[in-house]
C-alpha cells in the first residue's frame, strides 16, 4: 500500500515542527511584553537592571576584563562620551556608567571616576583631594579591609554597576596623607 499526498498532509497537520514551537515562544513573549506595557509602561516589567543593559550583557558574553594603569584609569571618568565611567576600589574596576548622574563629570561622586578612591570610601573623607587614593596607609587596616570588603560587595551586587576588571597599582612612596577627621558617613550628623 502506498501513501498519498493526503496521507502525509494529515501527518504534517498532527505534529509540531520546530518552527511552531518557535511561534508559540515568540507569541508568549509577545503577550508577555504587551502586558507588561500595559501595567507598568515599560516592556520589562518595570525592570531596568544590567541584565537588560546590551553592555552588560556583551561583557558577560565576551569575558573582557580590562587590566588598566593608572593614567589609563583616569581616560574612563565621563568626559569622553564614547567611554564607559570606571571607578576602582582597591584595585578592583567597576563600571558606573549606567548613572552619569552621579558619577559623571556634573554628578556629586564624579569625584571617585576614572580613579582607585579606596582610602576616601574607607574615610568618607571626600572634602580633602589626597584622600582619592588607593594609599591605606596610617588607618586601621582592618576596619580599613572591612569597608572596602563592603563596597565591593555593593558594587558587585548592585543591579546597575558591574565588576570589569582591576587597576595595578604603582608602587607607594613618600608620605601618607595626612589624616582627616574620620567621617565615615559624610551627610549624616
Amino acid at each position: 500500500m502506498t501513501t498519498t499526498s493526503m496521507d502525509k498532509t494529515e501527518d504534517a497537520r498532527d505534529s509540531f515542527t520546530l518552527v511552531d514551537i518557535l511561534r508559540f515562544i515568540s507569541g508568549l513573549l509577545l503577550l508577555n511584553a504587551f502586558a507588561s506595557w500595559w501595567f507598568t509602561s515599560s516592556s520589562t516589567w518595570g525592570y531596568n537592571g544590567k541584565w537588560i543593559n546590551p553592555r552588560y550583557l556583551s561583557h558577560i558574553v565576551t569575558g573582557n576584563m580590562v587590566n588598566l594603569t593608572l593614567d589609563e584609569l583616569a581616560s574612563y571618568k565621563g568626559e569622553d562620551p564614547n567611554l564607559p565611567i570606571y571607578i576602582a576600589i582597591n584595585g578592583s574596576v567597576y563600571d558606573v556608567t549606567c548613572a552619569p548622574e552621579i558619577y559623571g563629570p556634573k554628578g556629586p561622586y564624579r569625584f571617585f571616576s576614572g580613579r582607585d578612591s579606596a582610602r576616601a570610601f574607607v574615610t568618607g573623607c571626600f572634602q580633602n583631594p589626597e584622600e582619592f587614593t588607593y594609599d591605606l596607609r596610617g588607618l586601621d587596616l582592618e576596619e580599613a579591609a572591612t569597608d572596602i570588603r563592603n563596597w565591593q560587595r555593593y558594587f558587585e551586587k548592585s543591579s546597575r554597576y558591574w565588576y570589569v576588571g582591576s587597576v595595578e597599582h604603582e608602587p607607594l612612596a613618600g608620605e601618607p596623607p595626612a589624616p582627616c577627621k574620620h567621617n565615615k558617613y559624610p551627610n549624616h550628623q
